[in-house]
């Protein structure tokens, strides 16, 4: 959506401001049974970070249904997926350490998604909402009532990633109101299972903090008049 309607997340969450993302990155943590992927061995990869997230996503994913890892498989579902927004190309041969850091980022993804569920069953892929003009679109993976994004910098989390997460939870909580049989999410994650450094956020809570002083059912009008006024621009 962000795409479609260019500025519409500050529109909605104008109180996203450098100073609020910094607090938010101080509450950052560790999980236990993870290790960080260090710097050494990352200037020996040569894939883009964008490519080795997808590619240790897709086989994450693969290691979470208990399928058998082929490595040409979760290659092609990592090219397809970074092909819809990039132009990207997959090395004409992946190296031993590229293998070695998807091996390693995968397992670490799935390691820290077991810990962060705590025994409650993964989604892959949950399903985000659509709304009027705007399809539906996929989440990273979920649990129970908390969505959790993957990132795979060596940086912070930014304002875009928190109002990635935010937007997709304001899509969920809008189909909720119509749909009540739906279990909105009530968490968020943001976690980087390179660095191993994850944020939790209550979406209320960080809703209140950065949304001008609205509540959630004036923010879901206005993201249906934000909507429906950009459709009416392209006709």
């Amino acid at each position: 959506m962000a795409r479609d309607i260019p500025g519409i997340c500050e529109i909605l969450f104008p109180g996203l401001v450098p100073g609020i993302v910094a607090g938010l990155n101080q509450t950052w943590l560790e999980l236990e049974n993870i290790e960080a992927v260090s710097e050494t061995e990352l200037c020996k990869m040569s894939l883009s970070p964008a490519m080795l997230y997808e590619i240790a996503c897709a086989r994450a994913e693969f290691l979470l249904r208990g399928e058998e890892l082929i490595e040409d498989e979760y290659l092609d579902v990592a090219l397809k997926r970074q092909s819809r927004f990039f132009d990207a190309q997959t090395p004409s041969q992946l190296t031993d350490e590229d293998r070695e850091l998807i091996q390693l980022v995968a397992s670490n993804l799935v390691l820290g998604l077991g810990e962060l569920s705590k025994g409650k069953e993964i989604i892959l892929s949950p399903s985000i909402a659509g709304l009027e003009w705007i399809s539906c679109s996929q989440g990273d993976f979920g649990f129970d009532d908390c969505l959790v994004e993957v990132k795979c910098t060596n940086k912070n989390f930014s304002a875009g990633d928190y109002r990635q997460t935010l937007l997709y939870w304001l899509l969920n909580f809008t189909y909720s109101l119509s749909n009540p049989e739906m279990i909105a999410w009530r968490y968020g994650v943001i976690f980087n299972p390179r660095k191993n450094k994850y944020v939790k956020v209550n979406f209320e809570d960080l809703h209140r903090l950065v949304a001008g002083g609205r509540n959630v059912i004036e923010t879901v009008e206005l993201l249906q008049n934000t909507i429906l006024s950009a459709r009416a621009k392209l006709i």
